[in-house]
Order: C-alpha cells, then structure tokens, then sequence
C-alpha cells in the first residue's frame, strides 16, 4: 500500500507527548501503532472533531503532522555536553557554525538512503558512482559521518564540528590582527595617498614594517614573530567580495567575475532548478461585486518545476509586486499544499508534491526576491540565480505558461491591450469589465489547475501532475521541516532589542505573550549584563531578532545560553496579525500624522479602520493608476479579515470593507448614531472594529443579506473553449 511519507516499520514518533511504534499498514489507508512508554496498547484517536476513537489514517496523519501534533522526535540519550549544544540547530544555524555541515550531511545521508554496506571498499565505490555536491569525501570519514547520524538521531547537528576556535575569531593576538586587515584592505581598498599595493607580497612587506616597528616602540602582547605571508594571502583572499574587487580592479572587472549569466541548462529530474517570475495579466476587474470601481490589473507570482513543468500553488492579487508575494511563491514549493481535507482523501499524493530545489531562477527584478533574503535562501537550496537580461529563451517554459492563461482568459469581458494589437479602436475595456478581483483570481486558479493536469506531447503525453507524483513515490525528493523553511527566510535586524519581564518592543510594536521562553531567557543570560544597565524592578538583558517582513504578528528571540530560539507574540494581534512591514510602515505614518499622543490598542484599530474607510470612500474620484496603492492596502485587510471568517460559509465576501453608499457620496445608506455614552457600551466586545465613531457599522446587516448564491455572480463569459489542445511550448 502506497504511504505518500517515509514512515518504515518501527519508525518511533512521538504524539501528545507519548512515544509511539508504527508497526504495519492495513489497508484502505489505515496504519496501526502501539505505544512503547506504557502497556503497549494500540493507538486510538479522535476521526473527526467530536467523533469516535479509532485507527489513524493518511489523511490524519498529513493533517496531525502539518499541526505540530505528530512530531519526529528523533531522540537520543547518549550525547556528550558539547554535542548536546547544537543537536537541536536547524541547518542554517548549523552552516553558520560550521559551513561544511550541509557537506557533509548531504553525502550522509544520500548513503544511509542508498543502505550501503559499512566498509571501506564498499564506501569507496559508492563515492565513486555518486554526487552529491562538493568535492568527494574519504571512505573512512563517509562511515563514521553515517555513525554519528545513527547515533544521534539523524539530526543535522551531529555532524557540526566543535573542535577549534568560533567561525571569524583570529588566533593571532589582537594588535596583529587588526595590523592584518589593515593592510589586507590596503591591497583591496587603495587610499589615494599611499596609491596602490603591486601585489600580496607588497602588503606582507608593509605589514611586517608596521609589525617591526611596534617591536621597536616595546609594545606588548606581541609574538615572537611577525604574522606570515600565508596569513596575509588568506586574509585577503577572504576579504575578496563584489565591492572590493570592484574598488581593486573596477566595475567592469567585478561585474564579469560576480554577475550570473543566466543561460538556460539541462534538467534531469523535477526540482532541480526551479523558474520564478511575476506576471501582470491583461484584464480590468471590480473592487467588488457591489462596488463596481474598475481597479488596475491583476498580478501574480508564479514558481514552475523546469522538468516537469509542474505549477506551483501562487498568489493573485492587486496592487505591486513586492517580496512577500515572491516569498508566499517560494514556500509554496518547499513547504505542503494548503488543501482541505476532502481534496487530501480524494487524492493523498497531491499533498506531498513539495521538496527543496537545487537551483532557483528568478527575475531581475528586485520585487521578486529581496536581495537580504538571498543569504539565507542559498542554505535551504543549493544556488539562487538570476535570469540573464534580454534572453528570450531564460524561462521559456514559465513564459510560455503565462501565454496559455492569457490565451484562456481571452473571452473575460474588460481586456487591456496594448497600442500595438489589433482591435476595436473604440473598444473601451473599462466600461466593459465585468468581473471581481475573486473572481478573476479563482479563474487563474482554475487554469493553473487545467496546465497541470493536461498531457503533454513534450512530456510524453503525461501531464505535470503525473511527473511530479511519479517523483515523489520514488522517495527522492528532498523534504524538510517547514518550521526550518519558515526560519531561512526570516531577517535578522542590526541592532539589538531590550527584553524585560514585560517584553520587548521592536517596530513600534509589544511582544511578550511567551512568559516561559521569556523567563528562561532572563534567568539564564543575566549575569551577562553590566551591572550599570540593569535595574531593580526586573531583569533586562539584550537579545537578537528574527522577524518575519510579510507577517510581524511574530518574532522569534535568541537565548544566547541556551543557543535556541523562542517565539513571541505581539499583544495586539487584531492589528498586528497577518500585517507585512510595508502596510506597518504605512499605518504608523497615518498615526505619527495624527499626533502625538498616548497611541493604546484601541485608538490603533480605531485610526487604521479611519483609514481604510477614508481610502475606499475617496476611490472614486482617484485615476485609475492612483487606485493601485489603497486597493493593495483594502485587499491586504479584506485577505485578514476573510481568514477569520473562513468558518462562515454565507460570508463570500468581507461585510466590514463595504461602504453602503453611492459612488459619487450624493446619498449615505447609514444612519448617524452618537457616540457611547458609558463605559460597558464603550467596552462591549461584541462591537465591530471601527465603529465607535460618529456612524453604525452596517456588517451585521450586509452580511444577512451577503449569501454565497448572492456574492459570485455567475458570468456570461466561459473561457478556454477555444483553445487548441496542441502543446504550445515549443513555439
């Protein structure tokens, strides 16, 4: 029976807290196990919410994983202190400690995979036939890496080196070291005075003069000996980047050393390089349904599989391109679908198409992924490259994608073209536009679905989704925690935070509700703070970041003792959840223009809610480009507020974004109430954001009247029913 997880008779897991033994398969997806830390009784859980207790299935074991509720607890006992350090680190905190970590994992594991036998010539002749990055290891070092992978648990952390000094301290006494990078960046960096060093060999010279001299003068805590030329060569070979060499040899010289080509390479397996682009389709569509305010066009940012051709789940939405769409793209690939459990039992493989590309491509736009999040992206997945300017054949295949939905989308009402095309000169596509912003992104959703299950001729009559299946079965692709996925991509501010008993505050914005992870991280780190900065109410200690740009409703703190990460969230998640830094940014300019007082979490929701309602009532008398901006900000809010009403079938649409009024304001639908005139009514916290101003909140009302039947219109339109069935990939 097909199992869409690596999940081996006697694999332990561990569920609520209790270990537990997979022992066989059944049939008709259910699995059996026992737990090992009791009387060896069979595994029963709950089938359904409030149902009765039975067997797991697939499906509830996708969906328990997912959760955090079924965790791989990979437990070892026998480890020693200094190993205990770093067993829990995920794998960038791993390469940031030793940088051939991943190295050597790689090669581990892919030969605890391939279960070869444990000898030096059996290792040998593996290495020889395989490549798993690198150059290739020794027998001997490739057996007792796997022993220590056994041993620990397969954790990525058994195969850090602790031995030596920390990654960036020199051995070198302190004066010589800054002596050595001082003329290490002589040589890179001329100084227009001095002019520039001949070669290696001339800052070795200069640094042995300097060296010499401080001999002369009686200066301590020198060596015996002046540092070498080698120690000179390596520190300015390690100093070499695109600003140095650029300032050594020029931009012309860095930019042919640095800067990736771009051309197209041979693929032999799915998820070996991975093409990304944004895409602007060609229709103007509503703000909404009962809002018929033509908006710009619709946007999306798209990853495909370059071997099987295989789209990925992406974002639609209005507004501009920015990095939080290129990012959802990117977890899109590496992290599981986000589908329903009836899709999942329907067809359990689709839920497993994810895995860790070796190579992504992507535009030269910087929209499409941050320059700071390329650091920790290359971690995850072996190189991040860009596409060469100007090449028409760079991503073909994604371009030739975004031509078959264009093509599809021909027949919606409202298309934009260009100058150039052919069509009706008095042809005006935004008094004929006819659809939502909904229902223009479920019409893409729908092709993206209609590419993927296609046969095509260049795949031998089989479609993306069968190539991508097929892969994962075989058990080659590269999984990973999506924890670990959510962590790459995080950012790590400069400066760091205070942390008190109350929290901290990063951005204008309170975490503390994590009192456990909080109380360990002042208990433990401080007796590392200066006695002239701590004071008497609580412990304050100084802590590092990582935050997330497309959600600051939390942020994860580093406990330098302890060396692990805790998270913690903001106290005010009406505001803070789901918000990117761009509409933070945006919201706190409004407050800083509304003055300068004491700003609580009320009057916070209360000015942003004012200007939501400011943007949607003045939209329009706006141009249609000016619209862009206040649409991306309304559809942001309308994509939060639709989350936590995604229990409530009858609310197609969000109450809380209509304004019931004319366009033009000539006539107002709501009826001018006062305001609260007591405090309980002033608390009530059935009232809605937003309404404790001079006007009522029509939600209650719009949403009785707002039904699923009354929200989607149906449209006159059908699309792709002209489309041939021939594969246009290869034109």
């Amino acid at each position: 029976m097909f199992i869409p997880f690596w999940c081996p008779e006697g694999h332990i897991l561990k569920y609520r807290n209790r270990l537990m033994r997979f022992e066989e398969a059944l049939g008709g997806g259910i699995l059996r196990f026992r737990y090992i830390d009791g009387d060896e009784e069979v595994v029963l859980v709950p089938n359904g919410k409030g149902g009765a207790m039975g067997l797991p299935t697939i499906e509830w074991m996708i969906a328990a994983f997912r959760g955090g509720v079924v965790v791989d607890p990979q437990y070892q006992a026998d480890t020693t202190l200094r190993r205990e350090n770093v067993l829990h680190l995920d794998r960038p905190a791993c390469d940031s400690i030793d940088p051939l970590t991943g190295w050597r994992y790689d090669w581990a594991d892919a030969a605890l995979r391939d279960k070869i036998v444990k000898t030096d010539a059996a290792a040998g002749l593996w290495i020889a036939k395989n490549n798993h990055g690198g150059r290739k290891p020794h027998p001997r070092s490739l057996l007792r890496w796997m022993a220590e992978l056994r041993k620990h648990g397969f954790r990525i952390g058994a195969l850090v080196s602790t031995a030596g000094r920390a990654k960036g301290h020199s051995q070198l006494p302190d004066i010589e070291d800054r002596l050595v990078h001082k003329w290490a960046m002589r040589y890179w960096r001329p100084g227009t005075l001095n002019g520039r060093l001949a070669d290696k060999d001339a800052a070795a010279a200069g640094l042995y003069g300097d060296w010499q001299a401080l001999r002369d003068l009686g200066v301590p805590f020198l060596s015996e000996q002046e540092p070498s030329y080698e120690t000179v060569r390596e520190r300015i070979n390690s100093l070499e980047c695109y600003s140095t060499h650029a300032s050594r040899y020029g931009r012309p010289a860095a930019d042919r050393m640095f800067s990736p080509a771009g051309e197209p390479v041979e693929v032999d397996l799915p998820f070996e390089r991975i093409f990304m682009d944004g895409v602007e389709w060609e229709h103007s569509v509503h703000y909404l349904e009962r809002l018929k305010i033509p908006i710009g066009k619709m946007k999306s940012t798209i990853a495909m599989d370059a071997f099987s051709q295989y789209i990925f789940p992406h974002p639609t939405f209005a507004g501009a391109f920015r990095p939080q769409f290129g990012l959802a793209a990117l977890r899109a690939v590496m992290m599981p679908p986000d589908l329903t459990p009836e899709e999942i039992a329907e067809d359990p493989k689709a839920a497993m198409i994810y895995g860790l590309p070796s190579d992504v491509m992507y535009d030269r736009d910087r929209t499409m992924i941050s320059p700071r999040m390329v650091p920790g992206a290359i971690k995850i997945f072996a190189t991040a490259e860009l596409a060469e300017a100007y090449h028409s054949d760079a991503k073909a295949k994604l371009e030739n994608y975004h031509k078959f939905v264009k093509r599809t989308l021909s027949a919606i009402p409202g298309r934009i073209l260009g100058p150039r095309a052919k069509h009706d000169t008095g042809y005006d596509p935004i008094r004929n536009t006819r659809v939502t912003r909904a229902q223009y992104a479920d019409a893409v959703e729908q092709c993206r679905r209609l590419w993927n299950s296609k046969p095509k001729k260049s795949l031998g009559n089989r479609s993306p989704m069968d190539i991508m299946k097929d892969f994962v079965a075989s058990g080659h692709a590269r999984l990973t925690d999506p924890k670990e996925v959510m962590r790459t991509f995080a950012s790590v501010p400069k400066k760091p935070c205070i942390l008190t008993d109350d929290g901290l505050i990063y951005d204008n914005v309170h975490y503390r509700f994590n009192r456990e992870g909080t109380a360990k991280a002042l208990s433990s780190n401080y007796h590392n703070t200066p006695f002239a900065k701590r004071i008497k109410a609580s412990a304050r200690i100084e802590v590092r970041l990582r935050v997330w740009d497309d959600d600051i409703d939390m942020i994860e703190v580093y406990d330098e003792e302890n060396k692990e990460y805790f998270p913690m969230w903001s106290t005010d998640p009406g505001y803070a959840g789901g918000l990117n830094r761009w509409e933070h940014e945006i919201y706190q300019k409004e407050l800083r223009a509304g003055g300068r007082g004491a700003i609580t979490n009320r009057e916070r929701l209360r000015r942003k809610a004012v200007h939501l309602d400011n943007l949607q009532r003045t939209l329009s008398g706006k141009s249609f480009r000016e619209r862009e901006k206040p649409i991306e900000l309304l559809e942001a809010e309308e994509r939060r507020l639709s989350g936590k009403r995604a229990l409530n079938p009858a609310c197609a649409q969000v109450p809380e974004l209509h304004i019931p009024t004319h366009i033009d304001g000539a006539a107002r639908d709501d009826i001018p109430m006062p305001p609260p005139q007591n405090r309980d009514e002033e608390m009530d916290p059935d009232r809605a954001e937003g309404s404790a101003d001079l006007r009522s909140d029509p939600a209650k009302v719009i949403a009785e009247e707002l039904g699923d039947a009354d929200a989607m219109v149906e449209p006159s339109w059908t699309f792709g029913g002209d489309i041939n069935d021939e594969d246009a990939e290869e034109e």
